[in-house]
């Protein structure tokens, strides 16, 4: 009787885990910060995880190609981008939006008409290395997935994340092509094509997705020479 009730309490708790967590692992999101310092990294890092709850795990920022970057373990439905915004308010840390480079799954989180939608969600569907999976209503806001190339190798190990610059990673879709760093859409875009209909590109949210990567890139080379553009002036 009392193996017959402990092999019923372990069902009812996988029944209750996201899907993820059964699935061989957690996914990992990764999301460039600026104005990160060796000095105040711990600090971001714990803002974030206590904003996010006891369902984040190893949250850290570590380093790539002299960009920092916030990594975290999640095993919660979703984790939206307004939420780290929220935890690093106040602090030096930020993200910018418009350069990030996306990769792996992603969530839309679009205002627009519904007359809109339709031609949007076309236009989207037309963007180099980009799928649209699915589109649904949440209240007035529209969540659009996405599915995007994935890096190679698998930079969740996290010994292995600073060794390996984004830059010579390849990022490949299943069942397609490969892809470069500066080949993955920007936040800036997709914000770009939203607005041509009208529409409002309120955020970005990552879905408790299997064991991988999910998250954002930063081009560093094209922000060096940005920089050194503008000091040759």
């Amino acid at each position: 009787m009392s193996r017959f009730c402990t092999v019923l309490a372990v069902a009812a708790l996988l029944l209750v885990l996201p899907v993820a967590a059964r699935a061989g692992g957690l996914p990992m999101l990764c999301l460039p910060i600026d104005g990160a310092t060796a000095k105040n990294v711990d600090a971001s890092a714990q803002r974030v995880a206590a904003a996010l709850g006891k369902e984040v795990e190893r949250a850290s920022l570590q380093q790539n190609d002299g960009q920092w970057y916030l990594t975290f373990y999640f095993n919660r439905d979703n984790v939206r981008l307004a939420e780290i915004d929220a935890a690093l308010a106040g602090s030096s840390a930020a993200i910018r939006r418009d350069p990030l480079r996306l990769f792996g799954d992603v969530i839309l989180e679009i205002d627009v008409p519904q007359e809109s939608a339709e031609k949007l969600l076309a236009d989207l569907k037309s963007v180099n290395n980009v799928k649209v999976e699915q589109s649904q209503r949440e209240g007035g806001t529209l969540l659009v997935t996405l599915k995007l190339p994935a890096p190679e190798p698998d930079i969740r190990r996290t010994p292995e994340f600073g060794q390996i610059a984004f830059q010579k990673v390849t990022f490949r879709t299943e069942g397609a092509g490969e892809s470069s760093l500066r080949e993955l859409p920007t936040y800036g875009m997709l914000r770009k094509i939203v607005e041509m209909h009208d529409a409002k590109l309120q955020g970005l949210r990552w879905n408790c997705w299997g064991c991988r990567a999910l998250g954002c890139v930063a081009d560093t080379e094209a922000d060096r020479s940005s920089t050194q553009a503008a000091v040759a002036r």
